[in-house]
């Protein structure tokens, strides 16, 4: 993969951070979980009323889904991802931040391939280890990385490529525009 840098975000500019935000992500899964909670909780009301519908096996598997869903959506796929200084990356989830040495980063990879279509884990050598949805703009914020990070080597597989070829534009990694640190 042939990555190009921004000019303005080499080391010892003027700015500290570089900062990527997946755009429209925190609205779009809080909508989704929303109704789908609400579906889980008309499903278990008319399992507990004895209503016609689907039986304990759906619905436990139903609620399952959601959980596991909710957990990685709000625990596990960042949605903000940023180099500081040219020494430390930090990602942000809907429920949690974090913080490490650029040099704790061993690569990024897609999990279970092919499966992992379109998702990219971000390999840490202690701690926890972020997704990434690989949807447009995911190759600046590798550029980003790899800025700082020249030696690892980042594959990008042709199902990656043809995910972010076909992904939906309106949620998209997006440079997002920080003052820098005072000193």
């Amino acid at each position: 993969m042939t990555v190009a840098y921004p000019s303005e975000s080499t080391p010892g500019a003027a700015r500290d951070t570089i900062t990527y935000r997946y755009v429209n992500y925190r609205p779009l899964v809080l909508t989704v979980f929303f109704v789908l909670g609400l579906a889980g909780v008309a499903l278990v009301w008319n399992l507990v009323t004895g209503g016609e519908g689907p039986g304990v096996v759906f619905v436990v598997l139903w609620l399952s889904a959601l959980a596991w869903n909710a957990y990685s959506f709000l625990f596990l796929i960042a949605d903000e991802i940023g180099v500081i200084d040219g020494s430390i990356l930090r990602w942000r989830c809907i429920s949690s931040s974090h913080e490490i040495p650029l040099t704790d980063l061993k690569g990024i990879r897609t999990p279970l391939p092919p499966f992992g279509i379109g998702l990219k884990r971000i390999v840490v050598s202690n701690g926890p280890s972020p997704l990434l949805i690989a949807n447009r703009g995911y190759r600046e914020v590798v550029a980003m990385i790899v800025q700082f990070r020249p030696d690892l080597v980042i594959r990008n597989e042709w199902y990656d490529r043809l995910y972010e070829r076909f992904a939906k534009s309106s949620v998209r990694w997006r440079r997002v525009e920080e003052p820098a640190r005072g000193r």
